[in-house]
Formats: structure tokens, C-alpha cells, sequence
């Protein structure tokens, strides 16, 4: 339902500037290639890259504060630097810069710790593997001969050696079927518990990825995730972007888990760690200020499923439970009432969910309508509890006849 995305890596050290300059071109964990840093130049960068504010307990505790119950970290991103120490290149996190330690096993082992799901982010496309294409404007090249052999043993020591994986983020590049068909069943044999997304391609996936900050207004029938950040504009951190305030990001993201969850997806929502490590305060108030909404409506978050209707509410968003429902009231009406149809079962009750106070409500065939009157004005995003005596069912949209045929 809701899972921490981490995009921390050796570009993180250039927090989005290069020569003294912003680079406001394109996303700022892509900075070598926006910024046209020679590739010794890039890779001279590891000798300052020494993380010592990082924390993985505490990464997993603010994770859990949120509401979160997994985490996706970036084992390798585009620039072919390896956030864990592989035995396949010395381009890495333990042989090449002054911390010297396998970062990303110590956060497995954190999640381990605290019962969060570990997954990894994993970049199809490599800047510095000498056999690899070279840096393109798309990011979507084939995958040459060589390339492919060095991302299966990649992949492979990952799967081995870091403890029960709960997902692979495959990312970018252009794959053969038989590219992408050979590393989904490695995954498959060494991880057989591992879902792998939809960007490893060719219809060898597990589950759906939307395009970055990508929200769909339907229901799809497959499993499906969206990938989203604090800003549009960048998944890495960026020492100059304007945050605003934190109040108004809180209420975004909270819409936005809404809106994915509603739908039947995962929200992954990223953070941008500094190079040294620490998260960005703004960043981990956010996840903070999600995470007291969560404590309050997390139970129509988790252990629900999507809107079971056929059609959508101008006022918000549905899930639904075994006997009840729970309504997401984003645009309270004028006369302070909702209304919701094309159900059938008896209501037993009608409640906020964040109090227990219960809400008045009447009920007329097909329809039900709740006044919204006792919520709170400066409540965020309120739910409304619907509980049912024995169940509900959702009935067919009427059919209209065509009266000219008739």
C-alpha cells in the first residue's frame, strides 16, 4: 500500500550543482549526464562520497513512523556506482570512497530489524561500464552482449547475498525478450518470493509501474505501483529546490496515497538523503506529518481493497472492507452532506474514523446520505467509516433504455 523509495547515491554529493552553478536540467541523480561531467571527473567524485550521517535504524524507523512497511533503495542508478559492495567492479561504495562499509547491507539488516520488507532499485543502463552504450539523451538503449552478462551477475550477488528481497525496480534501457525473459527467471530461481516491475519489459514483470508521478483515474486489473517524489522535478537530492512549506506537501502526499490505494496500487513515495547521509529535514517532517494522519485513518489504508464501484464520487475516494467502507471526503459540499449510491445492505452506523464520533445519516432506496456537519473544518483529509450489518453489495449501474428503439 505505501513503501519508502530511496535515491541516494554518488550523485547526492553533487546535490544538484556543478562548478558552482544549479543544474536545472532534468532530474539532479542524472547530473553527470546533464551537466556533461567527463567520466573521470564523475567517478573522482567517490573519494569525497563519505556518508557518515547515515543511519539505517533510522531510516527504518521514520519509515515505520510514516506508515510505511517496505523500503526500495538504489543498489546501482544510471552513473554504474554500486551503493553495496559488488565483486564485479571496484566502481563501489566499500572499495572506492573513504566510508568503506557495504551501506546497503546494513540497511537490509535494518529492515530486517524492524519488520519492514526490503527491496532493491536496480539501473538497466550503465554510464561506466566501458562495455555498455555510451550516455544518450533517453536512457533507453539496448542492452549490448557484454552489458547484459555483467547486469545477470550483478543481479545475481544481489539476490545472494542481501537477505530476503521483496522486490527488484528494474529501470530503463531496451531489452531483447530473451534479455528480459533470462533475468526475470534469475530473479524468479534465486528469489522466488522477489516481484519484479513492469520496466524490466517484454511482459516479464509482476507487477505494473505507472511513468514517474503518474496518477491514473481507473481501477487497473493487474498489480500495479506509482513511483513518486517530494518535487516533480528530481529524485535525488537537490541542495537549491524550493520546498515551500510542509503542511501543504503533507496534504499532497496523503492525496495522492489516497488516490493510488483507492485505485489498487502501491504508493512509493522517494526521499533524496544528502551525500553525507542525513535526510533532508523537510523530507522527514513530511513523512512525519504523514505518518500522524496515518495513525489515526491507516485502517482504511491497510487491510482494505479498492473502490469496489463502478463508477467514481465527485466528493473523493472509496476503499472497502469485508463490512464496511471507508470515504475519503476531499471536496466537502456547500450544504455539508455527501451522498453515496448503488449499494445494497443495511447500514449499521456511520462514523469519522480519526474520533469514533458518529455521523448522522438517512438512507432512501439506493442511496445514502451523510451530513458532514460535526467534522472538524481544519481536519486533513477526513474519513468517514461505513459499517454494514451483514455486508454489502454493490449493485449495477441502471440501464437506460433507448426509447427510440422501443
Amino acid at each position: 500500500k505505501f513503501s519508502m523509495f530511496i535515491h541516494f547515491g554518488l550523485y547526492s554529493v553533487y546535490g544538484g550543482v556543478y562548478e558552482g552553478e544549479p543544474v536545472t536540467r532534468g532530474y539532479s541523480e542524472q547530473i553527470q549526464s546533464f551537466a556533461g561531467i567527463f567520466s573521470d571527473w564523475y567517478g573522482n567524485t567517490a573519494s569525497e562520497f563519505n556518508p557518515v550521517e547515515w543511519n539505517p535504524d533510522s531510516i527504518v524507523a521514520l519509515a515505520r513512523e510514516a506508515g510505511m512497511r517496505s523500503i526500495v533503495f538504489t543498489s546501482k542508478h544510471h552513473d554504474g556506482f554500486c551503493m553495496y559492495h559488488s565483486q564485479h567492479t571496484d566502481f563501489n561504495i566499500v572499495d572506492a570512497t573513504p566510508y568503506g562499509r557495504d551501506l546497503m547491507k546494513e540497511l537490509a539488516e535494518a529492515c530486517d530489524r524492524g519488520g519492514v520488507d526490503f527491496g532493491v532499485y536496480f539501473s538497466l543502463i550503465d554510464w561506466h561500464y566501458p562495455h555498455a552504450y555510451p550516455i544518450s539523451s533517453h536512457n533507453a538503449d539496448p542492452l549490448t552482449p557484454h552489458h547484459y552478462e555483467f547486469n545477470l551477475k550483478q543481479v545475481e550477488e544481489i539476490m545472494t547475498n542481501y537477505g530476503k528481497i521483496s522486490e527488484i525496480w528494474f529501470d530503463m534501457g531496451f531489452l531483447t525478450p530473451e534479455q528480459s525473459k533470462g533475468l526475470y527467471e534469475l530473479v524468479d530461481r534465486l528469489q522466488p518470493g522477489c516481484m519484479i516491475s513492469g520496466r524490466l519489459g517484454n511482459d516479464y514483470v509482476d507487477f505494473a509501474v505507472m511513468a514517474d508521478n503518474e496518477y491514473p483515474d481507473y481501477k487497473l486489473g493487474v498489480p500495479w505501483q506509482t513511483a513518486a517524489s517530494m518535487f516533480d522535478e528530481t529524485w535525488g537530492y537537490r541542495s537549491w529546490q524550493e520546498r515551500g512549506e510542509v503542511q501543504p506537501k503533507v496534504e499532497e502526499k496523503i492525496a495522492s496515497l489516497v488516490k493510488v490505494v483507492s485505485r489498487g496500487g502501491n504508493f512509493l513515495l522517494n526521499i533524496g538523503p544528502k551525500g553525507d547521509g542525513s535526510v533532508v529535514p523537510f523530507e522527514k517532517e513530511v513523512l512525519r506529518g504523514i505518518g500522524e494522519w496515518m495513525d489515526v485513518n491507516g485502517e482504511a489504508i491497510y487491510g482494505t481493497s479498492a473502490n469496489p464501484f463502478h463508477h467514481s464520487f465527485e466528493w473523493g475516494d472509496i476503499t472497502s472492507g469485508e463490512t464496511q467502507l471507508y470515504a475519503f471526503i476531499e471536496n466537502m459540499a456547500g450544504t455539508k452532506t455527501v451522498e453515496l449510491n448503488g449499494f445494497g445492505g443495511n447500514v449499521a452506523g456511520v462514523h469519522l474514523l480519526s474520533s469514533g464520533e458518529s455521523l448522522s445519516f438517512s438512507r432512501k432506496n439506493r442511496k445514502l446520505e451523510i451530513n458532514l456537519a460535526a467534522i472538524p473544518a481544519d481536519e486533513v483529509l477526513p474519513v468517514v467509516k461505513i459499517t454494514f450489518q451483514n455486508g454489502y453489495t454493490v449493485l449495477p449501474n441502471p440501464i437506460v433504455p433507448n426509447r427510440s428503439e422501443e
